[in-house]
């Protein structure tokens, strides 16, 4: 709530110097808010016991010092704020009003006031108190910090009378403890959970941040996290590891460390890749992501090539911002910082990049909310990121509210809590339906596998996603060495053509529609690539026509190029194009219109370079189906372009 005007601790050294003189030479102290001497002997031993953590005798001491002086506002004051750390709210209201009985203008007792009737909702005290503080502060930063808060107090009174629709889930004891379990992150699949954990049960400093894992398994007819394992080394030591994102193919994790060897700053930004079930030693991501500063928390765009993350680097708005970096050609650029409209004065933390590209959650304690951190989203709209909107109350509460991330269909979020029932202790995580007005765009994914038409061994394949619109790559990723296996993230409302190679061997394409319809259920794809060699043919998939004419569609120059790029790279290879139609209309019509087909793709690569002599072209007709021409379905796959290769 509103930071103190004033500090009323009073240093240790202080302290020590008063018993040294008073047991050494008798010399007249002077007690500072009492005349009783007994008083502030007992606020004194209070306050060390407080510096000790002992509070519970700091709170008796502070009783016995009120008895010797009932008007002792400094041991009030202490123990108020005890009380109020503690969370014995109540009853640290009750101290607070005896001050303000005592002097109706004490400043840090109208402070610490307002704050507690904030977090009990109580927002029509709270304004009072703070109307009562505007002329006590008189003009200036301290005004402008009452008016901020009295500007917060009327949104947060807003949000609790308006409740949106939350439901939380504790995801089980296989998944949380009674230690702090914090930092979700989900695979594309949402079978796999990632998470911190934290042993707040041991001393400060023997606490220690690892990642963990969790498989979603079927049991009893209900789907439930399977037990967690630590992810183990090389990813976790003894230092600190945690606040983690993992890209959506699963392959990569980003991940926070701190006072690791080969460091750079306090904290650094590192990040592994998968192979199979183990991952590869982490590296750090370098300069200029990393700085001698403190960067953590990052969160990996779904096409892998945007990294926001959060640094009090110098250059920001105050306190942590959110920055971002992109990658390009490969390296990371120079970091830019998301701006004002996001970042302000106090801390933004926690930033979460959705699938859909455009969706950025992200924790303030500087914008209007309801507490001292509160969870915001803003969208990407014509390049430039919307007004944050609160999620609103009781997503967001008086306390803090952490690391919001939302499922791939953005109708289930998950993040971290210590305020909500039933939990398993300390910090634990939960699930929410996600209501409408909160939620992402849908994405949808492809998985699939990549092995040797021959042998069956998996294969590691380039496999990348285009545009069919823009020609542009969106993502790209690879098929794992020792299983074949990828995953790849599908943006909603858009074509795609998409291509997987591997070295000696012939590509394969496909394409797809994301309709609002295809976005529920994943593509499954299951490729079997060809050594290259005579004869082997390739399916061009998304060299597309005007119907019943041989023009091509814009659309088919994304995979033409891919085929001239194929070709400039195995330079030894001669190939037939052939033109193919299901049996609708003539024979003679068929073939005259297949041949005139293949003749435009002859005449585009002819145009991109590839010698005319590497090159012949022929109309099938409908003489060669790979499927029935009963269906539309089957109609479609006899309507293609092939590339057979007639000598390498």
């Amino acid at each position: 709530m509103l930071a103190r005007i004033m500090s009323i601790k009073i240093p240790v050294f202080t302290l020590l110097a008063f018993f040294l003189i008073g047991c050494g030479g008798g010399k007249q102290i002077t007690p500072k808010g009492t005349t009783n001497k007994k008083a502030y002997m007992l606020f004194g031993e209070a306050l060390k016991m407080h510096n000790l953590l002992e509070d519970d005798k700091a709170l008796e001491l502070l009783d016995k010092a009120i008895v010797k002086d009932p008007r002792y506002i400094e041991a009030y004051d202490l123990k108020g704020n005890i009380l109020k750390n503690l969370g014995r709210l109540e009853e640290a209201k009750t101290t607070f009003q005896t001050i303000l009985g005592i002097d109706p203008d004490h400043v840090y007792a109208l402070t610490d006031l307002s704050s507690i009737h904030f977090e009990l909702h109580e927002y029509d005290d709270c304004l009072r108190i703070l109307n009562q503080l505007l002329p006590i502060v008189g003009v200036g930063d301290k005004r402008a910090q009452v008016q901020s808060e009295i500007k917060r107090t009327k949104f947060a009174k807003r949000s609790y009378n308006n409740p949106v629709p939350f439901d939380p889930i504790n995801l089980g004891e296989a998944v949380n403890t009674r230690q702090e379990e914090y930092f979700p992150g989900l695979d594309i699949e949402e079978q796999t959970l990632y998470f911190t954990r934290r042993d707040a049960t041991l001393s400060l400093y023997e606490q220690n941040e690892d990642l963990y894992i969790s498989d979603l398994v079927q049991s009893k007819e209900k789907w439930t996290w399977s037990q967690s394992k630590n992810i183990g080394a090389p990813v976790n030591t003894r230092e600190n590891e945690g606040a983690f994102s993992a890209s959506p193919d699963g392959k990569y994790l980003f991940f926070t460390s701190c006072s690791r060897p080969g460091g750079i700053g306090r904290c650094d930004i590192w990040y592994t890749t998968r192979l199979g079930d183990k991952w590869s030693e982490p590296q750090n991501i370098g300069r200029p992501v990393n700085s001698k500063e403190w960067e953590s928390q990052p969160s990996i765009s779904a096409d892998g090539v945007t990294l926001f993350f959060a640094s009090n680097r110098p250059g920001g708005y105050g306190g942590t911002d959110i920055w971002y970096s992109k990658k390009i050609n490969g390296q990371w650029g120079a970091p830019k910082n998301l701006g004002p409209s996001i970042n302000t004065a106090r801390d933004e933390q926690f930033p979460f990049i959705h699938n859909d590209g455009t969706t950025l959650y992200f924790t303030s304690e500087g914008l209007p909310g309801m507490g001292k951190s509160d969870i915001f989203l803003t969208r990407l709209i014509n390049n430039k990121w919307s007004t944050p909107m609160n999620l609103g109350y009781p997503i967001n509460t008086s306390g803090n509210e952490w690391n919001f991330i939302v499922n791939r269909k953005g109708d289930i979020a998950y993040f971290s809590s210590t305020g909500i029932k039933p939990n398993y202790g300390g910090m634990d995580i939960y699930s929410i339906e996600l209501y409408e007005d909160a939620r992402p765009k849908k994405t949808s994914y492809v998985k699939g596998i990549v092995t040797d038409k021959f042998t069956g061994k998996a294969l590691k394949a380039d496999i990348e996603l285009f545009s069919l619109k823009t020609g542009d790559m969106v993502t790209k990723t690879y098929s794992d060495a020792k299983n074949g296996k990828f995953l790849l993230n599908l943006p909603a409302n858009s074509d795609y053509a998409l291509k997987a190679g591997a070295a000696g061997y012939a590509y394969h394409s496909e394409n797809f529609s994301l309709t609002e319809s295809a976005l529920n259920e994943p593509y499954t794809l299951i490729i079997k690539l060809e050594p290259i060699k005579k004869d082997v043919r390739m399916v061009m998939k998304n060299v597309l026509f005007e119907v019943d004419k041989s023009q091509l569609k814009a659309e088919s120059y994304v995979e033409l190029n891919q085929l001239v790029d194929y070709l400039n790279r195995n330079a030894t290879l001669y190939i037939e194009i052939g033109g193919h139609t299901d049996n609708t209309g003539s024979a003679q019509r068929n073939t005259v219109l297949s041949e005139a087909r293949a003749k435009s793709v002859f005449n585009y690569l002819v145009s991109k370079g590839i010698a005319s002599s590497r090159l012949t072209y022929k109309g099938y007709g409908s003489t060669q189906p790979v499927a029935t021409n009963d269906t539309e379905q089957g109609r479609a796959q006899n309507r293609r372009t092939e590339v057979k290769i007639i000598k390498n």
